[in-house]
């Protein structure tokens, strides 16, 4: 976000003195010097992000999904309605920071979307062999298009000034970890973004019911 935000400032800054200056040679061939460079870096940052996939660096701990649904919802309290609504109990093998690095940007985007203080939603399911996290807002929503065409398309984003980075990032996190995201979404009606992650083996076959499971965070 760092080095988007500087490119960004760069590019401002040069369409700006490009209304002063474009009939100086000069400042156009550092103008063109300009734009190739922003061009790499936007081409390196794209690569980068294509590999969040492929990374299998993943710190993967057990981690109980109504731990980490509690702890979602304790980091907003002070800022925002975010209400736990569901908590099931079950074991996932991930990266817990990545994972949660994910679900506050959802719920963030949730946040963003909602008018006024609208509670936002946080569910923790256990669904079968998979857990299940979902972010539930009653705000803006999205056109079906946007969901199809834009949702996870860098630099496209239904936000005044966003980057359309964070739901990529988000996806791929998911991803790298064995999981999946969906999303359903309607325009004046809200969103449903929902975390599918395979369940541990110790979930599944240690012959335990995972509701009971409730010491490993």
């Amino acid at each position: 976000m760092h080095d988007i935000k500087n490119l960004a400032s760069q590019l401002s800054l040069l369409a700006r003195n490009a209304e002063k200056h474009a009939d100086n040679p000069e400042f156009r061939a550092d103008m063109l010097v300009t734009l190739r460079n922003s061009s790499e870096k936007l081409e390196a940052l794209l690569a980068r992000l294509g590999r969040y996939g492929q990374d299998h660096n993943n710190r993967l701990e057990k981690v109980n999904i109504a731990v980490l649904g509690e702890s979602l919802v304790e980091r907003f309290k002070t800022s925002y309605p975010v209400i736990l609504t569901r908590n099931d109990r079950a074991l996932v093998n991930v990266d817990r920071e990545r994972l949660e690095q994910a679900l506050i940007h959802i719920i963030q985007n949730a946040i963003d979307a909602s008018e006024g203080s609208a509670p936002v939603y946080v569910e923790t399911t256990l669904e079968g062999l998979s857990a299940r996290i979902d972010v539930v807002d009653s705000g803006s929503g999205m056109s079906p298009e946007f969901v199809r065409n834009g949702l996870f398309k860098p630099f496209v984003s239904s936000k005044q000034g966003g980057f359309g980075i964070g739901a990529l990032e988000a996806r791929e996190i998911v991803k790298s970890m064995g999981g999946r995201l969906t999303v359903e979404s309607r325009e004046s009606v809200g969103t449903r973004f929902s975390v599918l992650l395979p369940l541990s083996e110790t979930s599944r076959w240690q012959g335990k019911d995972p509701n009971q499971s409730s010491e490993v965070a």
